[in-house]
């Protein structure tokens, strides 16, 4: 076990702190700026969104926030742990304890049920196979796949697999939710019952969500938008910059 804190305390109000964080990528002899000094603050509880168009690096920005990737500058906190600091085993075992990921691609396991897929991030933390299979079936109910729990991702629609994506992001009881454009392989109305359930998550267990998106529509769904252009915040409904 790395020795790092990884409970953070009730009293945080700061769940996510970025402070003039910059990301640079060497591509041949060009350097591409992808972040050019964000800073930003994310509440406990807040359900918000990272609005922008392809290259805004709203992404980059996601995988600073999730323990990915560190920043070239700046710092990045969960709570009151500086992750931007850790060495890489630390950093994994803070993305599996504290953060759950929903990706556009679902990346579920083909071969194995909407159950199974639930249970992987518990069974990578040790937990018995008789509690990760209660625990999975009560996350497949909340997403409303209670009757969907032993078929495979092939026998699911798309907007069925994303509820599975979002029932194993909860496995580990996370505190901070990322979503990179969990809407974005969806039609409109299966987007919108999405972006309902990950709301209704966020009201009844207090889990902060951050979605990456540049669809307006998702964006507009959430409590907070916060536009990122060329690496650069430059709007911020929750904030007067």
């Amino acid at each position: 076990m790395p020795k790092v804190k990884l409970e953070i305390g009730k009293d945080v109000e700061v769940m996510v702190r970025c402070v003039d964080v910059h990301k640079d990528y060497i591509m041949g002899k060009v350097i591409v700026h992808a972040l050019r000094g964000v800073n930003l603050e994310v509440r406990k509880g807040e359900f918000m969104s990272i609005l922008g168009p392809s290259g805004s690096g709203k992404s980059t920005l996601l995988n600073m926030i999730g323990a990915l990737d560190r920043p070239t500058k700046g710092e990045v906190w969960i709570g009151d742990i500086k992750v931007s600091d850790l060495d890489d085993h630390s950093r994994a075992y803070i993305r599996r304890k504290l953060i759950g990921f929903i990706f556009q691609a679902y990346y579920l396991v083909p071969h194995l049920t909407a159950l199974q897929n639930v249970e992987i991030p518990m069974m990578l933390d040790g937990v018995s196979p008789s509690e990760r299979r209660k625990k999975a079936e009560e996350l497949l109910k909340l997403v409303g796949l209670g009757h969907r729990v032993h078929h495979r991702p092939n026998e699911l629609s798309g907007g069925e697999q994303q509820r599975v994506a979002i029932a194993r992001a909860l496995a580990n009881n996370p505190v901070i939710v990322l979503a990179d454009e969990p809407t974005g392989n969806l039609d409109t109305k299966t987007g919108a019952m999405i972006a309902e359930l990950m709301k209704k998550i966020n009201r009844e267990r207090g889990v902060t969500f951050i979605i990456v998106t540049h669809d307006i529509e998702l964006a507009e769904r959430t409590d907070r938008i916060v536009r990122l252009r060329d690496g650069v915040v430059v709007e911020d409904t929750g904030v007067k910059l």
